[in-house]
C-alpha cells in the first residue's frame, strides 16, 4: 500500500510529517482507512492507521480485527481497551510537530483523541487531498470495481424474468440483493431504488410497498459491493408497450448519455461534460427535467469524492472510475434513468457494465 500512502502525500499544499485515520463506530467508519491499508475484511471501529511521507503506515486495531489487520504485513498495535488505545496513539504520534486529518470523515471525539495523544502537533485538515488522491484507481482497485460491475450486471439479468405486474417494489429490491450476493457481492452497495409508475419521478424514491401494474415505467437503480469497492447502474424498463411518450423520453437519456460517453476522455472538463448532456435533454420537450448531475466517481464510496455536474472542479484523468447517468423526470407520472460506469482510459472510456440499454418491454 506504499503508493497509495505516497499519493496522498504528493496531494498534500504543504508537507506533514503525519496523517492519522481515526475511525469512530458504524457507520463513521472512514473509508480511506481501507484504501491505505488495503483491508478488505472487518469493521475496525474504533481503530486507526498513521500514515507517513515515505510510504510506511502503522496499524492501531482493536483486538477484535487484530488478525485481519496482521494479514496485511504491516506494523500492528493491539489495544483492549480506551486506556490502552489512547496511550497506543500517543506512542504512534510521538514526535508528530505537523499533523493531516480526514475532516470530512473524523468525528469530534475522534479529533479530540487525535489532539489529546498529540497535543503540540499542528493539526491540518487534508481531506481534499485525500479525495484527490482517491479519484484515480490503481489496477487493484479497477479489477475490483470491475467485479462489481459484472456482479450486478449479472444479478440483474437474472432478475428481469421475475419483474411481473403484481409484485411490489420491495420484493424485487429483496430478490436483487439476494441475487447479487449469490454471485460474490458481500452485499449491496446501497439499498437499491425500485421505482414504479409515478414514483420513478423520484431519483431517490424510497422503495416501498407499491404494486407493479401494466403500463408502468419501472426504473431499478441498484450496485454490487465486492471487497469494499461499489458499482452503481441504473435501468429503466417498462410493463407492456411503451406510450409516445415513454419511448421518446428513453430515447432522449439514452441520447444524452451517448453524447456525453463520446467525449469522455483524459483532460476533458466534467462540468462541460454534463452541460453537453443536460443540452441535449433541453433541446426538446423535456427541458429542465434533468435534475441532477451527471455523474460521479465510484469506489470505496458510491460517491467517490468527485463527480460531472454543474460545479467546476473536476478535470477526467485516466484511471477514473464514473457513473454516466442523465435521467428526464415528469412529476405524477415517471421518470426515465440510464446509469452505466466506466473507466477513463488513455484514449476514452471503457463501458464496466455491459446490460442492455434497449427499453425493455416486460
Amino acid at each position: 500500500m506504499e503508493t497509495r500512502v505516497r499519493r496522498i502525500f504528493d496531494e498534500l499544499e504543504n508537507p506533514l510529517d503525519a496523517v492519522v485515520l481515526l475511525n469512530g463506530t458504524e457507520p463513521q467508519v472512514d473509508k480511506t482507512f481501507f484504501y491505505a491499508t488495503g483491508m478488505h475484511g472487518g469493521i475496525f471501529e474504533g481503530c486507526a492507521a498513521v500514515l507517513r511521507p515515505d510510504g510506511t503506515l502503522s496499524v492501531l486495531s482493536s483486538q477484535l480485527e487484530a488478525d485481519i489487520a496482521r494479514s496485511q504485513d504491516v506494523p500492528v498495535e493491539v489495544f483492549t481497551g480506551k486506556e490502552e488505545k489512547a496511550k497506543a496513539l500517543e506512542r504512534l504520534l510521538k514526535g508528530v510537530r505537523t499533523l493531516g486529518i480526514n475532516g470530512n470523515e473524523l468525528t469530534y471525539a475522534g479529533y479530540r483523541q487525535v489532539v489529546e495523544a498529540n497535543p503540540d502537533a499542528e493539526v491540518h485538515d487534508v481531506s481534499q487531498a485525500i479525495v484527490k488522491a482517491r479519484q484515480v484507481k490503481d489496477a487493484a482497485e479497477v479489477e475490483m470495481i470491475r467485479e462489481a460491475c459484472r456482479i450486478a450486471v449479472e444479478a440483474f439479468e437474472e432478475l428481469l424474468p421475475s419483474l411481473e405486474v403484481g409484485r411490489t417494489e420491495s420484493e424485487v429490491a429483496a430478490e436483487l440483493n439476494y441475487l447479487m450476493q449469490t454471485k460474490g457481492a458481500s452485499g449491496p452497495a446501497f439499498s437499491p431504488i425500485v421505482a414504479s409508475g409515478p414514483n420513478a419521478a423520484l431519483p431517490h424514491h424510497a422503495t416501498a410497498d407499491r404494486r407493479l401494474r401494466e403500463g408502468d415505467l419501472l426504473l431499478i437503480d441498484f450496485g454490487a459491493r465486492y471487497r469494499g469497492y461499489a458499482s452503481d447502474v441504473t435501468r429503466t424498463m417498462v410493463f407492456g408497450k411503451p406510450d409516445e411518450k415513454q419511448r421518446r423520453m428513453y430515447d432522449v437519456v439514452l441520447e444524452a448519455q451517448q453524447a456525453a460517453m463520446d467525449v469522455m476522455k483524459p483532460g476533458a472538463d466534467g462540468k462541460a461534460i454534463y452541460e453537453l448532456a443536460r443540452d441535449v435533454i433541453d433541446g426538446t420537450e423535456f427541458k429542465g427535467r434533468f435534475i441532477h448531475g451527471l455523474g460521479h466517481t465510484i469506489g470505496l464510496a458510491v460517491h467517490d469524492g468527485a463527480g460531472m455536474g454543474s460545479l467546476p472542479g473536476t478535470t477526467l484523468e485516466e484511471g477514473m472510475a464514473m457513473t454516466v447517468e442523465p435521467g428526464i423526470y415528469l412529476v405524477d407520472y415517471g421518470g426515465v434513468r440510464i446509469e452505466d460506469d466506466v473507466l477513463v482510459t488513455a484514449d476514452g472510456i471503457e463501458v464496466l457494465t455491459p446490460a442492455t440499454r434497449e427499453f425493455l418491454e416486460l
